[in-house]
Formats: C-alpha cells, structure tokens, sequence
C-alpha cells in the first residue's frame, strides 16, 4: 500500500470536513451536534431530500431528525418541501443564504425581544414619571436609559433586515 490519498474521493472528504465544521458550529449555538450533520447533509444535496432518506443517510433515529428538521425550519435553516406525487411526504432543503437566515433571525426572535422590553420600559416610564421620590428618579433615568439601547436596536434591526447583504457591503464601504 502507498502512502498516497489515491483511494481517497476527493468530493467526500472536502463535504465531510464542511459537515463535521456544521456539527461544531451547531454546538457553539446550543444545538445537538446532529442539527449539523443533518444541515450538512442537505446543504450538498441538489434537490429536496425526504425525512426516511435523512434517517437512513444519517442513521439517526427518525424521531431525532424529525425534532431536528422542525427546529431548523423554525430558525429557517430549512425548508419543508412537498413533491407532486408524493402526497403528504415531506422533503427538506437547506437554506444556502446565510443572510436571509440573520434577517429572519432578527426579524422574529429580536424583534419580539424589542417589542417586548419596549412595551415594559414605556409603561415603567410612565409609571415612573407620576412618582415623587429620589429612587422613581434614579429609575426613570436608568429606564430611559435602556430604552435608548432598545431604540437604537430597533434602528439596527431595520437596517440589517430591510437590505441585501450588497447594499450593506456599499454602506459600510462608504462609512469607512
């Protein structure tokens, strides 16, 4: 035997170093290292891919890639995908725009987050402004104070979700 990678397919070992990266990644996001691999299966198949064939390619079990593909595509790392003829079997393809994954990130779960804390320190604002003492004081100024930061992610969030990944490259050019 020589010591050279002739054996070696090329194609799969370059795909199996960027899933086994996708399973570390999705650790570092608090996710069970299969959300990864899984991920990675999709993200290299050209059409959608049904949930038996993820369980058989992945020898995981099928309730785990089930759990899995809807965490995904509520994180809308994936999409659920019907085929004519297959009736209600489902597919799944990987999402490949990582912005469009950011955006919908922000759109959704910071948004909500914004709304609600801006709901909370309007009315703590209010409530505190009818109150006649140091402490309301103090706190109506470390509440406004917050809400400012709150303001300004809204700000941020718009920006970053209302434009393509170009026109952001071009603004921070300019800003530079």
């Amino acid at each position: 035997m020589n010591d050279s990678d002739d054996d070696t397919d090329p194609v799969a070992a370059a795909r199996e170093e960027v899933i086994e990266a996708l399973e570390r990644s999705a650790e570092v996001y608090g996710l069970n290292r299969s959300y990864g691999r899984l991920y990675g299966t999709l993200f290299f198949e050209n059409a959608p891919v049904s949930l038996d064939e993820l369980v058989e390619e992945s020898g995981y079990a099928k309730s785990t890639v089930s759990t899995a593909m809807k965490t995904m595509e509520r994180l809308h790392l994936v999409h659920r995908r019907s085929l004519p003829g297959e009736g209600k079997k489902a597919f799944y393809e990987a999402e490949t725009d990582f912005w469009h994954v950011v955006q919908e990130f922000l759109r959704r779960e910071v948004q909500r987050e914004i709304d609600l804390m801006s709901r909370a320190l309007e009315s703590a604002e209010t409530k505190l402004e009818d109150a006649d003492s140091e402490r309301a004081e103090e706190d109506l100024e470390r509440i406004r104070s917050l809400k400012k930061t709150y303001d300004r992610s809204q700000t941020l969030v718009n920006l970053l979700t209302g434009r393509s990944t170009d026109r952001l490259a071009d603004l921070i050019d300019r800003l530079r």
